[in-house]
């Protein structure tokens, strides 16, 4: 029987948000509802990392796990892992490295605490926040190579996992991360990961400001949410392939 694996992926957790972010941004007191449903769902938090090894076999995965990311690295993410930290509740947390310092981003300092709490696992997110399968192999490789190193340098201890900016990967870009030496990778797919799926391209549901503590519940339990697919759809390919081209047109366009 396939076990299913809910991941949730948030990125902003304030009462206010630039308008870009707005969706992104959900409220502190729903945030709080969000836990308390995952309290309740008997579920066991677990690291992208550990949770790659239990799809790996290198350890027992329990009967019922589950995920709790953040992405980008925003400055309220600090909160809301103490939140977390509250409750007894592990997570990943994602950082744009570029971006570190930055305002509403964490700080250096921010980042140094949080990478010596038990509970946390810190992940890089890309340097740029660009989306990878964009990128010819050497813009490739810096992104996924410097921003380990720059987040390795700032908390003195080694960073097993990425995540793909913009949930954009290809072939390459998972080859590009398994050069780099990460252990884990997390994709986004809005569909739930399961104990059959890739360790470098694991499956999370994106969380909104207007996800409610039921709907949580719904997804913890499998409700009205796919399993993650095997392959690359084909509309993702599709969809690469157009940008690739809009982006080759305008690079034609440039001045020489």
């Amino acid at each position: 029987m396939t076990r299913l694996i809910p991941v949730l992926l948030y990125h902003s957790v304030s009462e206010r948000a630039a308008a870009r972010d707005r969706r992104w941004t959900v409220a502190p007191r729903k945030f709080a509802s969000h836990l308390t449903a995952v309290s309740a769902s008997g579920r066991t938090p677990m690291t992208i990392t550990e949770i790659a090894e239990g799809l790996r076999g290198e350890r027992a995965l329990p009967s019922r796990p589950l995920g709790i990311t953040f992405d980008d690295g925003f400055s309220d993410t600090y909160a809301a892992v103490s939140e977390l930290l509250s409750r007894g509740l592990r997570s990943t947390v994602y950082v744009t490295t570029g971006e570190i310092g930055a305002r509403n981003r964490l700080s250096a300092l921010q980042l140094t605490r949080l990478g010596g709490m038990a509970s946390v696992e810190l992940g890089a997110h890309g340097v740029h926040h660009m989306r990878l399968d964009q990128l010819d192999d050497p813009e490739l490789a810096a992104e996924v190579r410097d921003s380990k190193a720059q987040l390795e340098h700032i908390v003195g201890a080694s960073v097993h996992s990425f995540a793909y900016p913009h949930g954009a990967y290809d072939r390459a870009v998972r080859e590009a991360v398994v050069v780099a030496g990460y252990r884990s990778a997390a994709a986004v797919k809005n569909a739930l990961a399961h104990d059959h799926d890739d360790p470098f391209a694991i499956a999370r549901w994106t969380v909104t400001a207007g996800t409610s503590s039921g709907r949580i519940s719904e997804i913890l339990d499998g409700e009205r949410v796919p399993s993650a697919w095997p392959r690359e759809r084909l509309r993702t390919r599709a969809y690469r392939a157009a940008r690739r081209g809009r982006r080759g047109l305008a690079r034609l366009g440039e001045p020489r």
